[in-house]
């Protein structure tokens, strides 16, 4: 396994579970281990975002389950006005509308991932828990690319990841993050918004440049015969 999809399966669990603690909270976070699971890829590489992660499994265990799912409704579902709405729309376009020009171009992103709504996306395309899926699906996608020698749609994908980051998360990441902790009445809606914002922004200031940097490196490497065979 070379350094860089080291990086990658961390990245890649890192939004994976990330994305989890968007969906209505049940058992499954304690059954999946999604807590441990994100502090585990996050301690290494984050140590900001791994002590939020740390305290959200705290407030987790302070708080119960049955609490932070009402919480979960009231912020980012329903049925009344959403506290913190979970739409890179409502943050990115001045008419704050859903499916505005911002979802638009996210869309044709996905559509260069080859991912495709009805099969790969189970929400509106700008939703935050969508967003974070898709990064994580883009970064395996990126590894199966590399380990298959396919270096043009590795590199296809590399950009992909890219352009989400720099015109999606990074964006709206902090005027979302600051409207839950606004509005949460938990804990642990709180300190999710810690490690979403931790996450997004050292992603955006460091880890996808240096992504870019070493996949460029190994790429390189694989064109002149540096290396002999696709990394494992």
């Amino acid at each position: 396994m070379t350094d860089f999809d080291l990086r990658e399966r961390v990245r890649s669990s890192t939004y994976y579970h990330l994305a989890r603690l968007f969906e209505p909270p049940g058992p499954f976070l304690r059954d999946e281990r999604v807590l441990e699971a994100l502090h585990a890829a996050l301690e290494a590489v984050n140590r900001a975002a791994a002590e939020h992660a740390a305290a959200l499994a705290e407030a987790l265990e302070r708080e119960g389950l049955e609490r932070v799912r009402r919480e979960h409704m009231k912020l980012f579902v329903g049925p009344e006005q959403l506290l913190a709405p979970p739409y890179a729309s409502v943050y990115l376009d001045q008419q704050r509308e859903l499916m505005g020009p911002s979802t638009m171009a996210v869309v044709k992103l996905y559509a260069e991932a080859g991912l495709r709504q009805a099969d790969d996306l189970k929400d509106a395309p700008d939703h935050v828990r969508v967003e974070l899926d898709v990064m994580h699906l883009v970064i395996e996608r990126t590894r199966d690319a590399i380990h298959e020698g396919d270096w043009a749609r590795a590199e296809r994908l590399v950009r992909v990841q890219a352009a989400i980051l720099q015109n999606h998360l990074s964006r709206w990441v902090t005027p979302f993050t600051n409207v839950i902790r606004t509005g949460s009445a938990t804990d642990f809606h709180r300190h999710l918004a810690d490690v979403l914002e931790a996450v997004i922004r050292q992603e955006f200031l460091e880890d996808a440049a240096a992504m870019i940097d070493e996949f460029q490196a190994l790429k390189s490497a694989a064109m002149t015969g540096t290396t002999t065979t696709p990394p494992t």
